[in-house]
């Protein structure tokens, strides 16, 4: 494989086929910015994406986050299908214990039928806050404190009422979904440890590793676990429950220069860190100061940055290291048309299969 410019496409070999990539959205925008704006910049992004052969595009949810408008998936993923020809769309994920499992059986299911064979449902679960603020919310929501630890009896009763599967497995089950399509959505699950990914293989699914999650959260071992403890499950129509299915996120700001790309990760992270009220980046800090903290901001969410060409061997060798079967760029950037600028360049950064690289070597 070989680079004949930093600003031409990468040539690969035609037994080298691109690894699929795809985009994880999280709605995120610049204080000031409007909630129509913000909606309409989600919409760009994805249309971006659809242009440049991504495979799939997930928005998130978050919920009471002031720089985020993605706390209604369902909602978000049935406008952007609309606006949108090819790429799949779907969660990134719909959080299961907010939500009762057979109501968001229902809203993918009619998403689905509304889309056919372009839904996915990407499942998580938030991470446990102590705070006053996370109780309210939990509330609000109508969450049960310490509901996380029903999420494998959550999946199960979701893919139950999904699947038809029989009252054994779900209490529902005489319950009728409708609609019902044709082929149920993709179901995948999310998460960047041990335990969902444990979950995910038990049950035959997709995994999708969140490597884009602070390296503090991220359990790198949990791969291996998913791979090892995946069960085969042909009850999925619709989707390939024979063998493991791995993707991993991770965050990305792609420019015409590796220089440029720099500039802009770090402003990011100065932004990102200003924002979070995060006591270890206190203000006004000489420019030194900044850029070593904006870095070690970078190194902590794992951010990959540079040119095409840069940016194509870091995510190349990102794929090496898990065999991954498909990348999801989280882009790093706040604005809508920054997140669109990084989508353009990486879909010029060709990445090549692991599994098919090894094979023809």
């Amino acid at each position: 494989m070989t680079t004949t410019s930093q600003h031409a496409p990468r040539s690969v070999d035609p037994v080298e086929p691109s690894l699929p990539l795809s985009v994880l959205e999280r709605g995120g925008h610049p204080a000031g910015t409007s909630a129509e704006q913000a909606v309409r910049d989600m919409v760009d992004t994805a249309r971006t994406a659809d242009a440049h052969g991504y495979r799939r595009f997930w928005v998130a949810e978050h919920h009471a986050v002031r720089t985020s408008a993605s706390s209604a998936p369902a909602v978000l993923i049935a406008h952007i299908a609309a606006r949108t020809e090819r790429i799949r769309v779907g969660s990134g994920g719909v959080m299961l214990p907010h939500h009762p499992p057979y109501a968001v059986a229902e809203q993918f299911a009619t998403l689905q039928t509304l889309h056919p064979g372009r839904i996915d449902l990407g499942i998580g679960r938030p991470s446990v806050g102590r705070t006053e603020g996370h109780r309210l919310l939990e509330a609000a929501l109508r969450r049960a404190p310490g509901a996380g630890t029903g999420f494998p009896a959550q999946i199960d009763e979701l893919l139950g009422v999904l699947f038809g599967r029989g009252p054994d497995r779900d209490r529902f089950h005489s319950l009728p979904l409708t609609p019902r399509p044709a082929t149920p959505p993709e179901v995948h699950v999310l998460g960047a440890g041990t335990t969902s990914a444990r979950l995910a293989g038990e049950r035959g699914l997709p995994f999708v590793y969140g490597h884009h999650l602070s390296r503090s959260v991220c359990r790198p071992e949990a791969v291996e676990g998913y791979r090892a403890g995946f069960r085969p499950d042909p009850d999925h129509p619709g989707q390939d429950g024979s063998r493991p299915h791995l993707a991993v996120s991770v965050h990305v700001v792609c420019a015409e220069t590796d220089e440029l790309a720099e500039s802009l990760a770090l402003r990011t992270a100065v932004h990102m860190a200003a924002h979070s009220g995060n006591s270890a980046f206190p203000g006004p800090l000489s420019p030194a100061r900044e850029e070593h903290l904006a870095r070690r901001i970078l190194d902590e969410y794992q951010v990959v940055h540079g040119s095409p060409a840069k940016v194509g061997a870091e995510l190349e060798a990102l794929a090496d290291l898990f065999a991954a079967d498909e990348l999801m760029i989280a882009p790093f950037e706040v604005g809508g048309k920054a997140r669109a600028r990084t989508l353009r360049h990486t879909a010029r950064a060709r990445v090549t299969s692991p599994a098919r690289r090894t094979a023809h070597r």
